[in-house]
């Protein structure tokens, strides 16, 4: 009978343990080592950083990575403040015709292929771009705990569809 027990405690230790070791695991842990704050080891943070051909262009691109962080990633949140006054900065709002589609083109033509992992990526990423240093723009973006809100799913590791960005002024 004391045998049973022991194994029956055991078997019942074993279980908890493993779920709470996957219940930690919203990702795989292999993401772990790439899921920094330095564009050295985060493929997905330097592509996020080289600059684009066009100033029109990188102003949407920087304004799309802030509204993605701020929304997608857990507890960061968007400094509407700075956010207007970088946009206003960067002449967002004199944006029209040829040149929104050029620059929308452009800037979204990064953002196709994006899925979880880029997520988790640039979630890790936040301060690295728009913390106090922030090399995109400085204290743009609260970081947060550098996860994305959502849970991994790897039967569904399609990538994400982005709305499109509202045209400044129609």
């Amino acid at each position: 009978m004391g045998g049973i027990l022991k194994n029956l405690i055991l078997l019942v230790a074993m279980t908890v343990s493993s779920a709470v070791s996957a219940a930690a695991e919203d990702f795989p842990a292999y993401w772990r080592k790439t899921m920094t704050n330095d564009p050295d080891t985060n493929f997905y943070l330097a592509q996020a950083l080289k600059p684009l051909p066009n100033k029109e262009a990188e102003t949407i691109r920087v304004l799309r990575l802030s509204l993605i962080a701020g929304n997608l990633c857990l507890g960061a949140i968007v400094n509407t403040r700075m956010r207007e006054a970088f946009l206003q900065q960067a002449g967002y709002n004199s944006l029209r015709g040829k040149a929104w589609d050029e620059a929308a083109f452009l800037a979204n033509d990064w953002f196709k292929y994006f899925n979880y992992r880029s997520l988790a990526h640039l979630c890790a990423g936040i301060d690295y771009m728009f913390g106090p240093e922030g090399r995109l723009a400085p204290n743009l973006v609260k970081a947060g705990k550098g996860e994305p809100k959502g849970s991994y799913d790897p039967l569904d590791s399609y990538y994400m569809r982005l709305p499109p960005l509202r045209k400044p002024n129609g």
